[in-house]
């Protein structure tokens, strides 16, 4: 009986460790979309829609407590743990923003 039940465990830790990995995996596929993404916002015209609202700021006071994260906040801690500064400029050089999309994908950081 003991060895099935160990049997058993060891293959639901497999189990458990695959569904993990996928998960891990899925997370880095999404942080690579967002970087490929801001990249893309970065370089549109500044009378797009969508580049007036990601850099829009508001003049309104805030509520009391801690600011919620903005999706421009996430990019730059992303790019922060891969030790990649001076992200703005780096988007005009398309093939370099294409090999730091695809490290996003490997890094062991995020």
């Amino acid at each position: 009986m003991g060895q099935r039940k160990i049997q058993m465990e060891h293959g639901e830790l497999k189990q458990m460790t695959r569904h993990r990995m996928k998960q891990e995996a899925i997370i880095k596929i999404i942080k690579s979309q967002r970087l490929r993404w801001a990249a893309h916002v970065t370089r549109m015209e500044n009378t797009r829609t969508t580049t007036k609202i990601t850099e829009w700021t508001s003049y309104k006071t805030r509520p009391v407590g801690r600011p919620r994260l903005r999706w421009v906040d996430q990019v730059e801690e992303d790019l922060k743990r891969m030790k990649i500064v001076g992200w703005w400029a780096k988007v005009e050089d398309r093939q370099e923003w294409n090999r730091i999309v695809e490290q996003t994908k490997t890094h062991p950081g995020l």
